[in-house]
């Protein structure tokens, strides 16, 4: 199984192609993983403030058995 690369001087680097699958796509999964990102990011937010609602809602008027614990 070949590289393409037959030597390493600079002129056979120049003349050869890439030698990394998905050559040209690197913007467009770029673009994928950044909006992927961004969607975790609000869903993880909106996860932990549901969370936060729920404790804030069971502790509303017993602040004082919260912090002795019963």
């Amino acid at each position: 199984m070949s590289t393409g690369v037959e030597s390493w001087s600079w002129e056979s680097f120049a003349d050869s192609p890439a030698i990394y699958p998905f050559v040209g796509s690197e913007v467009i999964m770029t673009i994928i993983a950044v909006v992927i990102w961004i969607v975790w990011q609000v869903w993880q937010i909106k996860s932990e403030n549901s969370t936060y609602d729920e404790q804030t809602a069971k502790l509303q008027g017993n602040l004082s058995d919260a912090i002795s614990g019963k």
